[in-house]
C-alpha cells in the first residue's frame, strides 16, 4: 500500500477548470484546510477531522465522501444540503456548511490531539512563518499496515540560506513525530517506551525503511507540484530535491502536560536513550525550529520542574 495519486489523478488536480482543479484552488486559499495524500485519494483536514475525502474510482472518475456523523448536532445542516453541494462542486457553500457542522461536533466530542496536530501543520507548511521553519510536514497518521504508526512525518528542510539551496552535498532527512496531547494520552498503552521500541523494531528492517523513504519522498513531491507547501512554490532559487539523507529521526512532540503531574515523569525513568529528541514550543507558537529540539538529557535537566514540579 503506498500513498500516491495517479498520473491522471495529479493532471485533474492541477487542471485549474476542472472540478478538481478548482476544489484545489479553494484550498490554497483557505489554510484551515489541510489536503493529505493517500492511495489513490486524498482527505481535506478541517481541524483535525476529515472534510472531504476524494478517491479516484476509475480514469477522470472520481467518488467525493463526508462523514454524516459530523451532522449529528445540527438539525438545520442536512446529507441533503451537503451532497447538493458536493455534487455540484460549490465548494464555498459546501466547506462553510460542513465546517459549522464540524465545529458543532468537536464541541460534544473533542478531538484536541487531531486539533493541535493540524495546527503543527498549518503553522510548517501554509503560515507566513513557513519559510522559515526547519521542518516542512509531510504526512499526519501515517500507517503501513504493519504494526507502523506514526502521528506526524516531517521533512527536516534546516532554513539556513545555504540549506536550502543544498549547498554542501546537504540532504534533507525524514523525521517521525509522535504527539502527546495531555496526560491522558501518556498512560497506557501509549506510552513514550512503547513508541521508542516500535521505532526501534521498525528500524531494524532495512526493506521497511527504504519503502517508508520512497513512499514519504513521492508524497513530498506530489504535495510539492500541487502547491501544497507555498513557501517552495514557484522559488526558482531552490534546488529540487532528488535524495534524503539515511537516517531517518524520530521526535516526541509533549502538549500541555501539567507539572504537577508524576505521569511524564514516570514516563522519562523508562528512558534509556539520551539521544531521544524532543521538541519545545518557541514562544508558544507551533513553528518547529531546530533550536527548540533537545536531547532527552539536556530536556530532563532543562526542563526539570516543568517536567515535575515538586512542590
Amino acid at each position: 500500500m503506498t500513498r500516491i495519486l495517479s498520473n491522471t489523478f495529479m493532471m485533474d488536480l492541477k487542471d485549474s477548470c476542472s472540478h478538481l482543479g478548482k476544489l484545489l484552488q479553494y484550498i490554497h486559499s483557505d489554510n484551515t484546510l489541510d489536503l493529505e495524500i493517500r492511495e489513490n485519494y486524498f482527505n481535506i483536514y478541517y481541524r483535525g477531522g476529515n472534510a472531504l475525502r476524494v478517491k479516484e474510482k476509475s480514469t477522470h472518475q472520481f467518488e467525493y465522501f463526508f462523514d454524516d456523523n459530523y451532522l449529528k448536532f445540527t438539525s438545520f445542516i442536512t446529507k441533503d444540503v451537503v451532497d447538493s453541494f458536493k455534487a455540484s462542486g460549490d465548494w464555498n457553500n459546501y466547506f462553510a456548511f460542513v465546517k459549522q457542522a464540524m465545529d458543532f461536533y468537536f464541541t460534544k466530542c473533542c478531538k484536541e490531539e487531531r486539533e493541535f496536530q493540524q495546527l503543527i501543520v498549518r503553522e510548517n507548511n501554509y503560515s507566513t512563518i513557513a519559510n522559515s521553519t526547519d521542518y516542512f510536514i509531510i504526512d499526519i497518521e501515517y500507517d503501513n499496515h504493519k504494526n507502523v504508526r506514526f502521528d506526524l512525518v516531517a521533512l527536516e528542510w534546516q532554513s539556513d540560506a545555504s540549506i536550502r539551496k543544498l549547498f554542501g552535498g546537504y540532504k534533507p532527512r525524514l523525521v517521525v513525530m509522535e504527539l502527546k496531547y495531555g496526560d491522558g494520552a501518556l498512560k497506557g498503552c501509549a506510552g513514550i517506551g512503547k513508541h521508542v521500541e516500535d521505532f526501534k523494531s521498525f528500524c531494524s528492517f532495512p526493506q521497511e525503511i527504504k519503502e517508508f523513504k520512497e513512499e514519504m519522498f513521492g508524497v513530498y513531491k506530489q504535495k510539492r507540484e500541487l502547491g501544497l507547501f507555498p513557501c517552495l512554490s514557484g522559488n526558482g532559487n531552490l534546488k529540487d530535491i532528488t535524495s534524503i539523507a539515511a537516517e531517518v529521526k524520530m521526535l516526541f512532540l509533549i502538549a500541555n502536560h501539567d507539572p504537577a503531574s508524576r505521569i511524564l515523569a514516570k514516563e522519562f525513568e523508562c528512558i534509556n536513550d539520551e539521544n531521544l529528541g524532543f521538541v519545545t514550543s518557541n514562544f508558544m507558537g507551533y513553528g518547529l525550529f531546530k533550536e527548540n529540539v533537545f536531547k532527552y538529557s539536556d530536556l530532563n535537566t532543562r526542563f526539570k520542574s516543568q517536567i515535575h514540579n515538586v512542590l
